[in-house]
């Protein structure tokens, strides 16, 4: 009698059971990438605001916008949870619309959160 799980010695015997979803894979890769592109993108968007006369004089004379603290926080908290949710979803038919759900919510969050670092300086 083998101690194998028999659901493991089901998937290990299916050809293909190892394969991930390849529509799923370039989903997952993309988030990775947008969610790892925003600390760079947030410098940049704070350096071309900054070679603005509007944006060094923000800095210069301390006139810069006065959005709530807590609007940056809760698209970084929106943008956050999406990327995990983008990432970490199980494979299969109903998941993989909700982790093109999120992986869209992500990238507007992470628009709406660049949108309001670039105001903040103008």
């Amino acid at each position: 009698m083998s101690n194998e799980h028999p659901a493991r010695a089901r998937a290990a015997s299916s050809p293909g059971a190892d394969r991930p979803d390849p529509a799923a894979y370039r989903l997952r890769t993309r988030a990775l990438w947008c969610g790892l592109a925003l600390a760079p993108a947030t410098v940049l968007v704070v350096f071309l605001s900054l070679t603005t006369p509007e944006g060094s004089g923000c800095v210069l004379n301390g006139d810069c916008g006065t959005t709530p603290g807590w609007m940056y926080l809760a698209t970084l908290a929106v943008a956050a949870g999406s990327w995990i949710h983008a990432l970490c979803t199980p494979d299969g038919p109903a998941p993989a619309s909700s982790r093109k759900a999120a992986f869209w919510t992500m990238i507007g969050a992470e628009c709406v959160f660049l949108l309001l670092v670039l105001t903040y300086f103008v």
